[in-house]
């Protein structure tokens, strides 16, 4: 299995994950092994969905009793810049958990997608947009009824767009992070998908 490659965030140095010889995954920065998880002693793997403003970004986290480690599918190359790394990013992803489910304790680990916190978050702020919504549509209205038509609405503009975009973004949180078990040999389709 290859290694691979992705700055996690624009604070950090770039990070190599590789599978050491089918029993460990190794996290090591400039060629030093900085983390490393025995694969026996995985207790779970999540994979989840997080929104960039630039492109989507999964993160597979592989934790057991004595930490985790993170990978995620987008690599940060400076302040505000990114650059998606799916084309190698599930591949190494669908190998590693396979890799984990051949384990002598693998039938024991929980495999999952999605996050309960994200998603319940984004369903709440879902209904906070809906209600500006139909607030900005009571406005709008009103400055009809008051009789300066259409032209006295033009303040809900900006609003409208800043409401219309933040909810664009909620609903793909919502839809794509909603926990449920996955089967290890096979990846869910909708993880970081290529096309």
């Amino acid at each position: 299995m290859e290694e691979y490659r992705a700055r996690r965030t624009v604070f950090e140095k770039e990070s190599a994950f590789r599978v050491q010889d089918g029993a460990a995954l190794v996290r090591s920065i400039h060629g030093a092994d900085v983390q490393q998880i025995a694969l026996s002693d995985v207790r779970m793997v999540a994979l989840t969905y997080q929104p960039l403003t630039l492109f989507d970004r999964w993160v597979c986290s592989v934790e057991c009793p004595g930490g985790r480690i993170w990978a995620p599918s987008a690599s940060f190359t400076g302040l505000g810049q990114a650059a998606d790394r799916r084309a190698s990013f599930r591949p190494f992803i669908e190998a590693l958990i396979q890799s984990i489910a051949a384990q002598p304790s693998g039938a024991g680990v929980t495999y999952v997608k999605g996050n309960n916190w994200s998603a319940y978050g984004a369903l709440v702020l879902l209904i906070l947009l809906v209600v500006m919504s139909v607030l900005l549509a009571l406005g709008v209205a009103g400055s009809m009824m008051d009789g300066q038509g259409l032209g006295g609405a033009s303040w809900v503009f900006l609003p409208a767009v800043v409401v219309l975009w933040s909810a664009r973004m909620v609903w793909r949180v919502w839809r794509r992070n909603r926990r449920h078990p996955f089967d290890p040999n096979a990846l869910p389709s909708d993880f970081a998908p290529l096309g």
